[in-house]
């Protein structure tokens, strides 16, 4: 589903976490998290730390979307992400999944997993 990919790349974005009505557009109230760091996130302690973010200059890429839809109102989205230093340098490689719910309205994050995974190769839409 186009949307949902959308919107998950739309939580990448520095001035979209940094925004409160888009955060609480895109992410439901019951959200939970287990980082790629192995902590676990809420709502409240997600919107802290994107609130707390500095801007950055890495860039972060994702690639090989699949959405499963798990019931019509369920999608369960997963990708491979990368961070991309100004220099070009390439770090944080992840596996990461996403669940996303239909409200009746739209659509929100309820759950979102890191994994770190070896590197592998960018692949870059033209």
């Amino acid at each position: 589903m186009d949307i949902i990919v959308e919107q998950e790349i739309e939580l990448h974005q520095y001035d979209v976490r940094q925004s409160r009505a888009d955060v609480e557009r895109l992410i439901h109230p019951s959200f939970s998290e287990v980082g790629k760091s192995g902590l676990s996130f809420d709502f409240t302690s997600i919107v802290d730390m994107m609130s707390s973010e500095e801007p950055s200059s890495f860039k972060i890429h994702s690639q090989k979307y699949e959405c499963v839809q798990l019931e019509p109102s369920v999608q369960l989205l997963k990708y491979e992400s990368a961070s991309i230093a100004p220099s070009g340098e390439i770090s944080d490689y992840a596996k990461r999944c996403s669940i996303w719910i239909f409200t009746g309205s739209c659509w929100q994050l309820k759950y979102h997993q890191g994994t770190p995974c070896p590197a592998f190769e960018l692949i870059y839409n033209k």
